[in-house]
């Protein structure tokens, strides 16, 4: 089989066909991935936004796609807020377990505080950083990732 290789002028449209092979791939696999997006804001009074969460939900997992807060809102209890409405999110959608990456000058000991389970890491990038890979059951069977 002969194949070119090439970079496409239309990133999003390549993308999006990329993203619906893997989609039906995964499917056939192992059946509805049953996903959802779930976005939660943290606002001060005046509506200024001071954080949030962004969890994204498959088959009997959820994935913590982001978790921000302003400088003026750490070190509040918010943080712990939203990752507590996350799980409970994720919960209330059938999720097992909960999984999130972080940096080393983000947040790991906040993470494990919260009963998150560091299974993996990796250093290089950035210079100087490492990133920590972890997981929290949420419910149910013990997962074999976990330790």
């Amino acid at each position: 089989m002969k194949v070119h290789l090439e970079r496409s002028s239309d990133a999003g449209a390549l993308s999006r066909a990329l993203w619906k092979g893997l989609v039906r791939f995964n499917r056939q696999q192992a059946g509805p991935l049953n996903y959802s997006r779930v976005v939660i804001s943290a606002r001060n009074g005046a509506g200024r936004l001071l954080g949030g969460l962004i969890l994204q939900s498959y088959w009997r997992e959820s994935y913590v796609e982001l978790l921000w807060l302003s400088t003026q809102a750490r070190g509040a209890g918010l943080g712990s807020r939203l990752l507590k409405e996350g799980e409970h999110q994720a919960r209330r959608r059938g999720s097992l377990l909960i999984h999130l990456n972080t940096y080393s000058f983000q947040a790991p000991a906040f993470y494990e505080k919260l009963g998150y389970r560091r299974f993996g890491g990796m250093s290089g990038s950035p210079r100087g950083a490492r990133r920590h890979f972890y997981v929290k059951r949420l419910r149910g069977q013990r997962s074999t990732v976990l330790p």
